[in-house]
């Protein structure tokens, strides 16, 4: 185990010299009984539905969502590391929880750079989810990909729907600090 700035995750590969893993909460009883549910769900869905595809089938098409949210946070996670990498930001690793991901990344004092930033994921999965429609309609995919691919896009455009919400520790709410920052600052200066 690796820890960076109190988060502890297991090192799974690097990106372009960007640490990948896996942070430490998917062992513990909220992960594990995250990623219980997330299995058993979409499992007992498929389980009900289209009896002439065989058992093993139906579990796997229904163990997908595991891949498509790693996948969906994984794409959002790698949107903030390239905006930080073009506003001239280190980047130390992406962590991907039950809950989430975090990018481990050198701070600004720039609110355009922070609110840019924070765009960065909530964007990188709108083009990912748009993407992904395109690939269902351009390839024709039938069955067990059709569906993953579906998924995959929903979970996509969910994702950066829900991230622009100014709550929490949602990235709309670090854009909303930002244009916040950015509006005191003048702001100040004149009060002086």
């Amino acid at each position: 185990m690796y820890t960076l700035h109190g988060i502890r995750f297991l090192p799974v590969g690097r990106i372009d010299g960007v640490q990948l893993g896996l942070d430490a909460s998917w062992l513990d009883r909220r992960g594990l009984g995250v990623l219980v549910m997330l299995l058993l769900a979409p499992m007992l869905g498929q389980l009900g539905q289209d009896l002439s595809s065989t058992l093993w089938v139906r579990l796997v098409s229904g163990m997908s969502i595991v891949p498509a949210i790693l996948l969906t946070s994984l794409g959002h996670e790698l949107g903030h590391v390239v905006a930080s990498r073009l506003a001239g930001l280190s980047v130390r690793a992406v962590v991907l929880a039950p809950q989430g991901g975090v990018t481990i990344r050198a701070g600004s004092d720039e609110p355009a750079v922070n609110f840019l930033t924070a765009l960065a994921g909530p964007v990188a999965n709108a083009l990912l989810g748009v993407m992904c429609i395109w690939l269902a309609l351009v390839l024709q995919l039938e069955g067990p990909f059709e569906t993953f691919i579906v998924e995959l896009a929903a979970l996509q455009l969910l994702t950066a729907a829900a991230n622009l919400l100014p709550i929490g520790a949602m990235d709309g709410q670090r854009m909303l600090r930002a244009l916040r920052a950015s509006t005191a600052s003048p702001a100040l200066a004149v009060a002086d």
